[in-house]
């Protein structure tokens, strides 16, 4: 039973809400009334209408950065000495040689010597020739002696590790970067409006 009158009072309401509001549109379409004719309206809800606007907006802000640059090595050759020079005296053995030569033992003589000859004895005179003998000797060539005697220096090659740059530190500075982008705005609201209907108005 409340459900009935609920819904009969709100009938009565729309009854009167719609009564007023062709009374109004009646009113506001004077020239209609004028021909003679009634005419009715309806409230429609027309939806918004939007579109599309680009728009520049920020990706990266600008920022700065020290950019650092190692340092550059390389390889150096360089001679070096491994052995220095030195001096110092060696002894030197004096140097002999054997030598042969002929000397004279005995020189020419002469001898009486007795000798038999034709059956008798006889005192000759014999003459005797040098004589004669070789021998062997040990001569001196070069005496002995101190010679001094110099070693030159040995020289080496090694590698050394070298700076070609220094390290570096740079401050960089990056602009910021932006995109366009196409964005979905409302251009205009949703509204209400009072359209005509054929139907007309029950008085």
């Amino acid at each position: 039973m409340h459900a009935s009158q609920t819904g009969k009072g709100l009938s009565s309401r729309f009854r009167l809400v719609t009564g007023a509001a062709c009374a109004a549109l009646v009113f506001l379409g004077a020239g209609a009334a004028v021909a003679g004719k009634s005419s009715c309206y309806e409230q429609v809800t027309v939806p918004p209408v939007y579109g599309y606007v680009e728009k520049r907006v920020l990706v990266q802000p600008a920022h700065s950065e020290v950019v650092v640059t190692p340092a550059v090595y390389g390889v150096k050759h360089r001679r070096v000495v491994v052995k220095s020079a030195k001096s110092f005296y060696q002894k030197i053995a004096p140097i002999y040689q054997t030598r042969s030569r002929r000397v004279m033992v005995q020189p020419a003589s002469v001898r009486w010597e007795y000798q038999w000859r034709h059956g008798r004895q006889v005192l000759c005179k014999i003459p005797h020739p040098p004589v004669y003998q070789t021998v062997h000797e040990k001569v001196l060539v070069r005496p002995g002696q101190k010679v001094r005697v110099t070693e030159p220096a040995v020289y080496g090659t090694v590698q050394e590790s070298v700076v070609v740059r220094r390290p570096s530190r740079q401050k960089v500075r990056h602009p910021a970067i932006y995109r366009t982008i196409s964005q979905r705005v409302q251009i205009q609201p949703a509204r209400a409006e009072w359209r005509p209907i054929r139907s007309r108005c029950q008085s």
